[in-house]
């Protein structure tokens, strides 16, 4: 399980869409509190500058003292950045007041490069857009209608504009996490940074694997010779992934996939690096075994399926905000079915029936 957070000092009493109810758990000042819930010292003194942070209705000063019992409310900022928004309806994971996470469909980027095709941001702008409509008839995290505040009151249907907190290859698909308030992003980045996140894919890589688990520790860095690919390299950042086979077919194998770094196409080139390149993938697919070599243009094995089988399938951490142990984890990826199914890897335990 990720890494867990110590125990704050406050609790989380209600949240909606426009603020939220935080009860104070230890003596702490204003200025403490909302360093332990953002992890930025700007954002907590633009809250506290602008009055958005009260007690009994007052706002607080950065040295102002709060004692165990207190519930203090913090106003979400009024955003109403405009920005590109889709219709298609993008399929959630989960999701609460802070965050969101989303399963990504392979063929589209996560968020805008400066091309003209859709991203997965957008989708997710546009699910948002429709629930802060006023004629919205409810939110599915469970709080009511939007706009609603615990007290009967309304509020100026604020914007929520995620962010996304990591991204994937506009191949790969699966889990992809966003942040959706400004006030609180700073601690999910934190948590991204510190790596203290766990997170698990599946590949289908071509040629049987070896039994057992794999450890490939060899260092990443950028190709001189090709500005998109990365490539095993004694001058490169160190680079740690795990690989374990779940099932074999034919001449291929469907591995489950850890890293303990985050390096650009680490899970592609180490893959390729042991001589089982991910199947249809494009540019590591002709990779010898070893760390040379440049890549091929048709790939291993894509059954015309539609690219790369690379899926983030489940992701682990401690919530930064409310302290909750979160294991997300998306369905079966389809795509994969034109080499082995669900069944093939029911010896993983999320993917058993029920979970």
């Amino acid at each position: 399980m990720a890494e867990k957070v110590a125990d704050k000092s406050f609790r989380l009493r209600c949240c909606d869409r426009a603020h939220m109810e935080l009860e104070v758990a230890r003596p702490v000042s204003a200025l403490e509190l909302l360093r332990e819930l953002t992890c930025s010292r700007q954002m907590s003194a633009r809250v506290l500058a602008r009055g958005r942070l009260s007690l009994d209705g007052a706002g607080l000063a950065p040295a102002s003292r709060l004692a165990p019992g207190d519930v203090v409310g913090l106003a979400f900022a009024h955003t109403h950045v405009p920005g590109p928004a889709s219709e298609a309806e993008p399929v959630v994971v989960w999701r609460d007041r802070f965050a969101l996470a989303v399963d990504k469909p392979a063929g589209i980027l996560v968020h805008a490069d400066g091309g003209v095709g859709e991203t997965l941001t957008a989708r997710v702008q546009g699910l948002l857009d429709r629930e802060g409509r006023p004629d919205h008839e409810g939110r599915p995290d469970g709080q009511g209608p939007p706009g609603r505040m615990p007290d009967g009151g309304r509020d100026s249907v604020a914007r929520l504009v995620p962010q996304a907190l990591q991204r994937l290859d506009v191949e790969t698909s699966g889990l992809v996490l966003f942040s959706l308030a400004e006030e609180t992003q700073p601690a999910f980045d934190a948590l991204m940074a510190g790596r203290v996140t766990e997170k698990r894919y599946l590949a289908v890589v071509r040629g049987p694997w070896p039994s057992g688990t794999m450890l490939i520790d060899r260092p990443i860095g950028r190709d001189r010779h090709d500005a998109r690919r990365m490539r095993v390299s004694a001058g490169g950042k160190s680079s740690r992934t795990w690989a374990r086979p779940l099932a074999t077919r034919g001449d291929h194998t469907l591995l489950l996939v850890r890293i303990g770094t985050g390096r650009r196409h680490q899970i592609r080139v180490h893959l390729a690096s042991t001589g089982h390149p991910i199947v249809g993938d494009r540019l590591y697919g002709a990779l010898p075994a070893g760390c040379g070599g440049r890549a091929g243009r048709g790939g291993h094995g894509s059954r015309a399926t539609g690219g790369l089988m690379l899926h983030a399938i489940e992701e682990r951490l401690v919530h930064p905000v409310t302290g909750e142990e979160l294991v997300l984890r998306t369905a079966w990826p389809k795509r994969f079915d034109a080499f082995f199914s669900a069944a093939d890897a029911s010896g993983w335990s999320i993917l058993e029936q029920g979970e």
